[in-house]
């Protein structure tokens, strides 16, 4: 039995070759888009829960809020805090810390002995031993209890120890690092590549005991002084994560760092955030980790949800409409003596095999185009989600619903008619069915409208964003990193003299070439970070008047290069080269700090002594406001002070001959800092990866938004080709009248724009609300006004027009005389 029905529902479907593929096709382009945004969500959802104790994981974030304030939150607390809990609190049962030097980037020597083959790495992680027991990254050589426990050794990931050393065993070989933390290591043990769904990359990881012991740490105030670790617990199940805030908090006041706090009437708050937080919750201020946005996973769920049902209200609406066609089989078939039961049972297998084609075909599209949205993505999605057990228990409901949604309407309306009526051709559909298939489409064309006014906005504010002044001239300006690699066995003092003069002699060397037209060092660059972030506030305010800001340091030239306008005061050129311990520093701000600290003017902030953490500072030039950061986040109070040497280059280039400038610099590093790595980059590239998420969020959009589009004109497609031939003896009728074809263009075209025109009226609020809070993520923004909808109703509407127009134009041009023998 069930084989005869398969039978008839094949037969069917190639009766009506060109509605099986108007369903077919439009069903599987919603579910592959479904699908693929899916494991997008899917892989997004999935970071660290690779981890064995995932669960009980978590990290520790450290909030702050001035009085009627909300609690700004970061990632970074105390060296001493993770010991304090472990120590203070039961229900913690272990520990760990974490230092990252991932964004400054080192320099490795594979091999002591050979300081030729040298490799740039910018993924060391200094960490305690507990590291490896907290978290799940294997060992796959090496003894695990020594992994992290001796100083002087490191931890190499397969791929690195492969790269510095091939395929010989990595085990007590030796490497020299280079770089801010660096020196001499054994190689102790091999862990297994780092998922990509870890918010920690790294692939070095060397002793933090190694760390803690530079002067910088091991001084007095260093245990709670510092505050750029990770500190990440293990709790025991069941703990109360709110009275762990509390009591953790109330331990944090107890310490040196508690007094502090009242004096600057600053109320922190610690709070345990979930490993699996971690990764989209971008309102905790983390550097460092693989990050991603909640915000982004909602909106491409959102579009998701609205393609795939674009698609199965597509396939629904082209189902009902056509179900009373099949009036006269019912007849046929209740006559000599089908059930009810068995009509039933036929129009959902019919239902189910279009399903499950447009499903087989949906999986092909979305595992041919899934290397396509990993290269739009930037990521790599794991193939092991194809065969995850939630993704298709999800799609096998999606097919249930669709064969029921389908199926439904013919196996209960038709069904119950009357054999004679049927054979009559009496049986009509209800009234109610025409109101259903009108309300689907303007279901799936307001989606429609909801989808393209969102390209429409994203792109506009991502134009938006590019185009803002930064107030930074960052063309033609080439960033080349300092050297990492110090000549062996040189001691600090005569590092630093060395470095300064070599530094001296290549800023020289480029000034006198042609294509060169200045050049400046600094330890920070525009969208790459400040490097020292701290409260500030004017000597003589209260101490609670305190007002966020960040510092770093760079050389004279950097206002030439970057084109920073002086307003008062003095430019960098005009501070000290050095100051000793205890001096006030000399400082250039910007506007913004001016107007924080209530200033009447950048004028009258020339030689006001201010506050930084501690540190006294006196303003004595006020800088143009600038952007060091992207659209998103507001502009930042900026400090900068001189600095003698170090950091990297900035060198602003002629825009002609850049090949060559490029080989002449090239050379003369290689000549002063030999055995050091080059590389360059662009500035403004650099500034600009700040909105790669975003480029990459407006392309998918773009790209799924078209196909909802193309899915629901292919609905109405069908739809207008089956009203056509519905009433194909009266436009017959009427062009015997003498009707013209633009009018029976008319007649058949304006109850479908009007059905789109509604469905504007409808979209337009539900896409308003919806961009509104995905505009919010953006300190600079553009305004929503009702031109953006306009465009989009309006181009949606044309898009219909000409859908429907085709068919209609097909059907006014048939002579009248074979129409009106159609019937």
């Amino acid at each position: 039995m069930f084989k005869n029905y398969l039978k008839v529902a094949a037969r069917a479907l190639a009766r009506q070759k060109g509605y099986a593929t108007i369903n077919v096709l439009g069903l599987a382009l919603g579910l592959a888009c479904c699908l693929l945004i899916a494991r997008f969500v899917a892989h997004e959802m999935s970071y660290d829960s690779f981890h064995e104790k995932a669960d009980t994981l978590y990290r520790v974030t450290l909030g702050e809020s001035e009085v009627g304030e909300a609690f700004e939150v970061s990632a970074h607390t105390a060296l001493a805090l993770g010991p304090a809990l472990e120590d203070a609190f039961p229900e913690v049962t272990a520990s760990a810390r974490t230092l990252a030097v991932i964004a400054s980037g080192m320099a490795v020597i594979a091999s002591s002995d050979d300081p030729s083959r040298v490799f740039e790495e910018r993924g060391v992680l200094y960490a305690d031993a507990s590291l490896f027991d907290l978290f799940t990254y294997p060992l796959v050589s090496g003894e695990p209890s020594q992994a992290l426990t001796e100083p002087g050794t490191v931890l190499l990931s397969e791929s690195s120890a492969k790269k510095y050393f091939g395929d010989a065993s990595p085990i007590g070989q030796r490497l020299n690092i280079r770089g801010a933390l660096g020196g001499e290591y054994r190689v102790n043990g091999v862990f297994a590549d780092v998922p990509a769904t870890s918010h920690l990359q790294f692939d070095i990881v060397a002793p933090l005991a190694d760390v803690l012991e530079r002067p910088m740490y091991a001084d007095g105030d260093g245990a709670w002084g510092w505050n750029n670790f990770f500190t990440y617990v293990q709790l025991q199940e069941g703990t109360d994560l709110e009275a762990f805030s509390e009591k953790a908090t109330a331990l944090l006041m107890e310490t040196e760092l508690g007094a502090e706090y009242v004096a600057a009437n600053v109320t922190p708050r610690l709070a345990a955030q979930p490993i699996w937080d971690i990764h989209l919750n971008s309102e905790v201020e983390s550097s460092d980790v693989n990050r991603g946005s909640y915000q982004t996973v909602f909106f491409f769920g959102i579009i998701g949800f609205i393609t795939l049902l674009i698609a199965l209200v597509n396939y629904v609406n082209l189902a009902t409409a056509r179900a009373l066609d099949r009036a006269g089989e019912v007849g046929v078939r209740k006559a000599i003596g089908a059930y009810r039961g068995q009509l039933m049972t036929q129009f959902l297998a019919e239902s189910a095999v279009t399903n499950a084609m447009a499903l087989v075909l949906a999986a092909g599209l979305a595992i041919g185009l899934q290397p396509i949205v990993n290269r739009v993505l930037g990521m790599e999605i794991s193939g092991a989600l194809w065969v995850a057990p939630g993704l298709w228990a999800g799609f096998a409901v999606i097919f249930l619903i669709g064969t029921l949604l389908a199926g439904l309407y013919p196996a209960f309306v038709l069904s119950s008619f009357r054999p004679v009526a049927a054979l009559k051709g009496q049986a009509q559909g209800a009234g109610s069915e025409l109101w259903l298939r009108r309300g689907l489409v303007v279901l799936q064309f307001g989606a429609s409208i909801v989808l393209v006014a969102g390209v429409a906005v994203v792109y506009s504010q991502l134009n938006h964003m590019r185009g803002l002044d930064s107030g930074i001239d960052m063309e033609q300006v080439i960033q080349v990193p300092g050297p990492r690699i110090a000549p062996r066995g040189a001691d600090g003092a005569s590092l630093y003299e060395s470095r300064a003069a070599a530094e001296q002699v290549f800023k020289d060397e480029l000034l006198a070439m042609s294509d060169v037209r200045s050049v400046a060092t600094s330890y920070s660059l525009p969208g790459r970070g400040l490097s020292y972030g701290s409260e500030v506030r004017l000597e003589s305010a209260d101490p609670s008047d305190i007002e966020e800001a960040a510092m770093t340091w760079v050389s004279d030239g950097f206002t030439e290069v970057y084109g920073l306008d002086v307003i008062a005061g003095n430019g960098i050129e005009a501070l000290p080269e050095s100051i000793e311990d205890g001096e006030r520093e000399d400082v250039v701000v910007n506007e913004s700090l001016v107007r924080a600290l209530g200033l009447a003017s950048p004028s009258e902030a020339i030689g006001e002594p201010i506050d930084m953490g501690g540190d006294p500072k006196r303003i004595v030039g006020v800088l143009r406001d600038f952007s060091w950061f992207s659209a998103h986040e507001d502009r930042e109070n900026v400090l900068l002070g001189r600095m003698q040497s170090g950091g990297s280059f900035s060198i602003k280039v002629a825009g002609s001959g850049l090949p060559q400038t490029l080989a002449n610099i090239e050379a003369l590093y290689g000549r002063l800092y030999a055995g050091n790595p080059f590389r360059y980059a662009f500035v403004d590239d650099l500034f600009d990866e700040q909105y790669e998420a975003d480029q990459r969020f407006a392309t998918l959009f773009s790209v799924f938004a078209g196909l909802a589009v193309f899915i629901a004109c292919l609905g109405l497609f069908g739809l207008a080709a089956f009203s056509a031939r519905k009433r194909t003896k009266e436009i017959g009728v009427r062009k015997v009248l003498g009707a013209s074809v633009a009018s029976v263009i008319r007649l058949l075209s304006v109850d479908f724009l009007r059905l789109v025109g509604l469905a504007f009226v409808l979209a337009a609020p539900v896409a308003y609300l919806l961009l509104q809070r995905w505009l919010d993520g953006f300190a600079a923004r553009i305004d929503l006004g009702p031109g953006v909808f306009l465009l989009a109703g309006g181009l949606v509407l044309l898009i219909a027009l000409a859908t429907v127009s085709s068919q209609a134009l097909r059907a006014a041009t048939v002579d009248p005389v074979r129409a009106l023998r159609s019937e």
